[in-house]
């Protein structure tokens, strides 16, 4: 019997904003597949807050927008930018944050992480 390729259900772009703060900026991207996993990649400072966020409210109230530890956080849908684009298998999740990051590596600087081969922190590269 032939495995089954795991799939890309959404893709969300994670805003937050800090208190006293006036706009929401780009800090995490969320991956959810069709078997209800998720992948989160953010900066290693923001990681535990984007991770506990994410499993502390359904997602239904997270794309609406929730306050948390005084952080207002959103999620974005952005999986029909990228249904074009790939087949939406988990298989190219690195290449769907190069694209994402090289949109606008200032604004998504915590992806570069993942997109250097040498780092041990890159668990796509062995």
């Amino acid at each position: 019997m032939r495995k089954q390729r795991t799939h890309i259900k959404h893709i969300y772009m994670i805003h937050v904003e800090d208190p006293g703060d006036y706009y929401l900026k780009p800090e995490g991207v969320l991956f959810v597949d069709n078997q209800g996993y998720h992948t989160l990649f953010s900066a290693d400072s923001r990681f535990n807050f984007l991770r506990s966020t994410v499993q502390k409210f359904p997602f239904a109230e997270l794309v609406n927008g929730v306050t948390f530890r005084e952080h207002n956080v959103r999620l974005d849908d952005v999986t029909a930018s990228f249904a074009d684009r790939f087949d939406l298998l988990v298989d190219e999740m690195l290449e769907i944050l190069r694209t994402i990051y090289d949109s606008n590596p200032r604004q998504h600087f915590y992806l570069e992480k993942f997109m250097q081969p040498d780092t041990t922190r890159n668990h796509f590269i062995p």
